[in-house]
């Protein structure tokens, strides 16, 4: 199917399309690209050609760690997955595999996705998880998942309330306790290095991330962690958003741990 692409009617609508369209071999290199994503790249397809998706590519999409082509190529099954870039908006990937006896190739075609569209379907799919549970106990592994993947934060944590400080309720590689009543914690924080509220065994270089969710009766009892301070202002958006979600429903979740 993509292996005789030159000269081909797949080739002519490939480059008659406004999207960026790549082909990657199972080495995950550039065997083909059309003319938009020249122009997305900044390359020419001669240039791409041959180079690996890593060393090229590495700015405009950071999807290194969910990578659809790989999958891909490991599965043999078409990938859809939206991507934040610092240097660009947001973008869905999709990809669609080949495989024969002869060749294991992947189409990836890049879309544009809008910001705005992409913040409301982010709430929505994060409110959706959330009412599938009934207590924070059960929540906790999706809120964790959803810290981890709309800011980039390696090590999150969810803490309670309790005598006067916060207790870790779900979380890896985070302290356990942080120190201060709710009336401490009424806004988001992002703390540098050098002024964080717990023992000074847990290092975080770059800082935290503290975003306290807020219960029907104005008490904060729910605490979001993210060890990383320096996040990007439509990083902490999305950190603050997911707060925001859990405030609509922390009285049904909170008191069923």
């Amino acid at each position: 199917m993509f292996k005789n692409i030159p000269g081909s009617f797949t080739e002519a609508i490939l480059c008659s399309i406004s999207e960026p369209a790549l082909i990657y071999d199972r080495d995950i290199r550039v065997i083909w690209a059309n003319p938009a994503a020249e122009l997305f790249f900044g390359r020419s397809t001669e240039y791409m050609t041959g180079k690996k998706c890593t060393d090229l590519f590495s700015g405009p999409l950071e999807c290194f760690d969910n990578c659809p082509v790989r999958k891909s190529i490991e599965t043999g099954i078409d990938q859809v997955v939206v991507v934040d870039g610092i240097e660009n908006s947001s973008k869905m990937i999709e990809t669609i595999s080949h495989n024969s006896a002869h060749e294991e190739l992947v189409l990836a075609i890049i879309h544009t996705v809008p910001d705005i569209d992409r913040d409301k379907a982010l709430r929505r799919d994060f409110a959706a998880k959330l009412n599938q549970w009934a207590t924070l106990k059960d929540a906790a592994p999706d809120i964790i998942t959803a810290i981890n993947s709309l800011t980039s934060a390696s090590v999150c944590g969810i803490y309670t309330r309790a005598d006067g400080k916060f207790i870790l309720f779900h979380g890896k590689g985070v302290p356990q306790t942080i120190s201060g009543d709710s009336h401490g914690f009424s806004s988001p924080l992002y703390l540098p290095s050098n002024n964080l509220p717990f023992s000074s065994e847990y290092v975080f270089p770059d800082g935290v991330a503290i975003v306290p969710v807020v219960s029907p009766d104005g008490n904060t009892d729910v605490l979001l962690f993210a060890g990383q301070g320096t996040l990007g202002t439509k990083q902490r958006h999305r950190l603050e958003m997911i707060a925001s979600v859990l405030e609509s429903c922390i009285g049904r979740l909170t008191y069923r741990f």
